[in-house]
Parts: structure tokens; C-alpha cells; sequence
């Protein structure tokens, strides 16, 4: 009997966490291991490539599942997964000119995925604060192939990547019709790349998110086509992933003090509010990812800017006020509530920052 992807993810569950617990400080190789057999890393692919065609309601639950587990694996597991989801959308989304090449990308990438190639995110920049226009790092057409100069930060897995997919700004006069940047795929072990070992990050040490240097690195080409970004709208599936993780942290210290069940009536009343609001959150979250589509439009990408930012706030909160009920014996840093309250707070800072978000929703307020 075939498993859905819900079903093997909770299966894999208790493994996630076991080992989080054992070795909470070292990149999860294993749970990663794991997920990738388990299919779940390609899910969103169709399954006539290998996945099983999951939407992004399907890869939200799974991403809370994961975190609920093992917070860190579940930030690593959503660059992928975003991905496969941006994969997903078919040949037809392309510009005609670009349908063929892009179709052959997809099969491309699928067998790659299936082989367990990881793809990872290599986006952030100082000072940039999530915004795609104040991206540095350039993209220049030499010999026939694009090289990139720049430096990244969070670059998730590290050295176990197998491939970046990095955003970068290029000449439209090398490539026509490009959007503000572009996703570009380069392979970690190509000449200049240069991944640094200085992540120490607060609450998810062991996703290995270096900061990565490119000089004049190759790339291997673009993702998709030329303004894949604008035309696919493809940040809002990682959005709404993003949201899942602070929220599997609150599931996940709820459930822990609930278990067993307390015998203070105050305390069981507070768990019961507690898990409403966990499951307002879901719900909303679950709304809106049930709503997203290729090129949705400023208004649903608005729509999943308020999403990630209500839910990610609400969620860390929760998780801080679940944790300050949880007495003394809770309160030491290398506890596992410590670590998922850790967990939320690194979640929702970094992926992407919530400042930016904030200031965004202001603007188009009074846009509006």
C-alpha cells in the first residue's frame, strides 16, 4: 500500500525527533536521508517524474509535521521542497519560445531529485533584508555561460549541497527580458565558490547555513526561464512554508506539556486555549495555501505576506507563553522546549527577515 505524503511523514516522526534529541548541534543527515527516500523531498514533482503531485496545503502539513520533530529539518526540508513546488507548475506557464527548454529543465531536475541531489537555497544578502531589489550579487554572460560575483548568507546545507539555486541580478542586454534578479543554479564545487564555516546560528545551528562567496563563479544556468520570478511567483510557496515551522514548534511544546495530562484545571484550561489558537493559525495558513497558484497576482502575494507574518508572530508567541508555563525543570538551554522556543524565534527572523515584512504590509496600506 502506497503511503500519502502525511502519512509518511508521521511515520518518520518519531525517528526526526529521536535523533534531534540525541544531536541536536550536527547537520541531521539521517532525517534528511530519510525524507529523500521517503519521497517526500520531491513530492510536489507530478507523478509522472517521480513525486506524488502533493499541493502546498500537502507540503505545509508535512513541513509543521517535520518541525513539530526536528525544527532544523524542516527549515533544510523547505528549500527543496519549495522548489520542486516552483517545478511543478509544467511546461505551460513558460512564455512560448521558452516551453520546450523549460519542460526538458523540469525532467532534468526530477531525475536529479530522485537521485537525491540536494537543491539548496542560496539567496540572502547583508543588509539586503529579503529584498530582491537590493540584491548585489551579478550575473555576467562570459563565454557563452552566466558567472556570478557576490556573497550570500544562510546559505542552507552548506557543503551538503548539491546545488545552490542563488538569486542574482543581471545586464538585460545578456539576457532579454530578465525580471529585477534571477534564480541561477550553481554547483558548490565549482571553481569559485568559496563556502565559509561560520555559522554558529542561534536555534538552528545544524542547518549549516554558511555564508557563501562567488567569484566569478560558473553557472550551470537559470531556473526556468528569463523573469521566472514575476510570471511563476514562486516566493509565496516558500512563504507559507516558512509559516509551518514556528508553528510545529507550538504544537510540539503543547503537546509535550500535555503529556500526561496535567492535574492543575488552570493549567489544562490554558493547554485547550492554547491549541484553539494553534489551530486558527493552521487554519488560516491552510487557506491560504490552498488558494496559491502559478502567477497568482500582488494581491495573493500581498495575501501570503499578511499570512507569514500573522502566523510566524502569533505562532513564536505562543510558543513563548507555552514555555514560560512549563516550570523549572523546562528551563534549562539544552531542554527540548528551550530548543524549539529557540527554534520559532530563528524561524521567524531570518526566513525572511520580519522587519521587511512589517514594512511591506505598511506600504501597501497606505497604498491602498
Amino acid at each position: 500500500m502506497v503511503r500519502t505524503l502525511a502519512e509518511s511523514v508521521r511515520a518518520l516522526a518519531p525517528k526526526l525527533a529521536e535523533r534531534e534529541a540525541a544531536d541536536p548541534e550536527q547537520y541531521p543527515s539521517e532525517n534528511i536521508a530519510d525524507l529523500v527516500s521517503a519521497g517526500v523531498i520531491r513530492a510536489p514533482f507530478p507523478v509522472s517524474a517521480g513525486g506524488s503531485g502533493c499541493t502546498l496545503v500537502d507540503a505545509v502539513d508535512a513541513i509543521e509535521t517535520i518541525a513539530s520533530a526536528s525544527p532544523s529539518t524542516a527549515l533544510l526540508a523547505a528549500m527543496p521542497i519549495g522548489l520542486a513546488g516552483a517545478y511543478s507548475v509544467g511546461p505551460d506557464v513558460a512564455p512560448p519560445e521558452h516551453r520546450r527548454a523549460w519542460a526538458d529543465q523540469i525532467d532534468r531536475v526530477a531525475a536529479e531529485y530522485r537521485a537525491g541531489t540536494l537543491y539548496a537555497a542560496c539567496n540572502s544578502e547583508k543588509g539586503a533584508g529579503g529584498s530582491l531589489e537590493a540584491t548585489k550579487t551579478v550575473a555576467q554572460r562570459r563565454n557563452g555561460r552566466f558567472e556570478l560575483t557576490g556573497e550570500k548568507i544562510l546559505a542552507s546545507f552548506g557543503r551538503y549541497a548539491g546545488m545552490f539555486f542563488s538569486t542574482a541580478k543581471v545586464d538585460p542586454s545578456d539576457m532579454p527580458g530578465a525580471g529585477v534578479v534571477e534564480f541561477f543554479l550553481v554547483q558548490p564545487t565549482a571553481a569559485g565558490v568559496e563556502i565559509l564555516d561560520d555559522w554558529d546560528g542561534f536555534g538552528m545551528r545544524s542547518t549549516e547555513s554558511h555564508t557563501v562567496r562567488y567569484h566569478a563563479a560558473p553557472a550551470d544556468g537559470i531556473v526556468g526561464f528569463p523573469n521566472f520570478i514575476e510570471i511563476v511567483q514562486p516566493l509565496s510557496y516558500w512563504f507559507a512554508l516558512f509559516s509551518a515551522i514556528p508553528l510545529g514548534c507550538a504544537a510540539a511544546i503543547r503537546r509535550e506539556l500535555a503529556t500526561p495530562a496535567p492535574e492543575s484545571p488552570a493549567l489544562r484550561l490554558r493547554l485547550s486555549e492554547a491549541r484553539m489558537r494553534e489551530e486558527a493559525l493552521r487554519a488560516y495558513l491552510h487557506e491560504t495555501a490552498r488558494a496559491w497558484r502559478p502567477g497568482a497576482g500582488p494581491a495573493y502575494a500581498a495575501r501570503v505576506l499578511r499570512t507569514k507574518t500573522y502566523v510566524t508572530q502569533e505562532a513564536t508567541r505562543l510558543c513563548a507563553e507555552l514555555f514560560a508555563l512549563s516550570g523549572g525543570r523546562h528551563y534549562k538551554r539544552d531542554g527540548r522546549l528551550a530548543r524549539a522556543l529557540a527554534a520559532s524565534f530563528a524561524g521567524t527572523a531570518l526566513r525572511p527577515p520580519l522587519p521587511l515584512a512589517l514594512d511591506t504590509l505598511v506600504q501597501q496600506f497606505s497604498s491602498e
